[in-house]
């Protein structure tokens, strides 16, 4: 949808800072719905919530189609980020539960952020050149949400562990809050929490604001702008899928503060550039920055918890990212009011460098005052 946001402005007559909550409300509300999703996910298991959340995203997404205003569009989005919110939390359960080795595992999350980051790739350029002809086209994309909904019923086992005599709902639901926040006493849990919210707020920072940036200052229409967009996921398709190779040679923290480095050179950079030439450089170097940290970030979202509390987890840790996807249009959305839309490059550019020279001494330090 990001490509499309510059036709909405248009077919719904509202402002460019206030566009953006198409993005905003979706994520929020798949934040929302996550803590509760990861109760589900070990209560009735992996394959109902994963059928569920497709339905509801594939229905509400095509409903989006009919709605008469932007408040009634925001609503129908809302409703379909319930759904979006359990897949990822889904895939990569199903690969904890059925992967133990450290080494497959890694491979398997590197492959499974490359494949997010493959259809980040390609949806963008179909919804750029979807939303040049109408805004409406670009929402019928949801509807393969109902297919996939089928195969998964088919075709992907049942991995959540049998033979367990389940608790009546209410101690299930104390247990599983009891679970999040011994989650939550694990350094290595909050830590990765921590970067789960400002890798996807950074992402977000140029998801949302890239293709008006590039209507505006290059006179550039949404099909390139959804081109632009798949650049930089290309990149992070080809490093994240040798996730395995990049940790034999760096560490947890270099890989992060390489990846970090990448990125906020990308956005400090890109509203610099006179022409596209120069734009592009920027979103392969935001690519290759996402590359080395996303499957970073997954794996250890698996890696950290205990067995048992690897549900509750993955919940939290997709509540973080969505919040940071959510939190991104909002703030940075205040600043496009007052200032051009570049300025908001340099601002999440300077977020990502105080990150970036923070975070080691941050969890070090209080790793270190946990051990005295």
């Amino acid at each position: 949808m990001a490509p499309a946001l510059p036709t909405l402005t248009d077919a719904f007559s509202v402002s460019e800072d206030r566009v953006g909550l198409v993005l905003s409300v979706y994520t929020l509300a798949a934040a929302l719905a996550l803590p509760f999703l990861g109760l589900l996910l070990d209560r009735v298991g992996r394959k109902t919530v994963g059928v569920a959340c497709l339905l509801i995203d594939g229905s509400f997404g095509v409903a989006c189609t009919f709605a008469p205003t932007f408040g009634v569009l925001l609503l129908l989005r809302f409703f379909q980020g319930i759904g979006i919110a359990g897949l990822i939390p889904v895939a990569m359960t199903v690969i904890s539960d059925i992967f133990l080795e450290r080494k497959i595992r890694l491979k398997l999350m590197g492959i499974l952020s490359g494949t997010i980051a493959a259809s980040a790739a390609l949806v963008p350029i179909l919804g750029g050149a979807l939303a040049s002809v109408h805004w409406r086209y670009p929402f019928y994309v949801y509807a393969f949400s109902v297919f996939i909904a089928a195969a998964f019923a088919f075709l992907i086992p049942e991995t959540k562990p049998g033979g367990e005599t389940k608790a009546p709902l209410r101690e299930g639901i104390s247990e599983y809050l009891a679970g999040m926040k011994h989650a939550l006493r694990i350094p290595r849990v909050r830590e990765t929490f921590a970067h789960s919210f400002v890798l996807y707020f950074l992402l977000y920072s140029l998801v949302t604001f890239l293709p008006l940036f590039l209507v505006q200052s290059h006179g550039l229409g949404t099909f390139v702008a959804g081109a632009a967009l798949a650049l930089q996921a290309t990149l992070a398709v080809v490093v994240a899928s040798k996730a395995d190779w990049v940790d034999d040679h760096w560490g947890w923290k270099t890989k992060l503060i390489i990846g970090f480095v990448f990125m906020a050179a990308s956005l400090a950079t890109l509203p610099l550039w006179p022409g596209i030439t120069g734009v592009v450089a920027s979103l392969f170097a935001f690519g290759v920055g996402m590359g080395f940290v996303q499957p970073a970030v997954y794996h250890e979202a698996t890696a950290a918890p205990p067995k048992e509390l690897a549900g509750s987890v993955v919940a939290l840790f997709n509540t973080m990212k969505y919040v940071g996807m959510s939190a991104s249009p909002l703030v940075l959305g205040m600043i496009a009011r007052y200032y051009p839309t570049g300025t908001l490059f340099i601002a999440a550019a300077g977020i990502c460098i105080g990150w970036t020279v923070g975070f080691p001494n941050l969890f070090s330090r209080r790793q270190a005052r946990r051990s005295r």
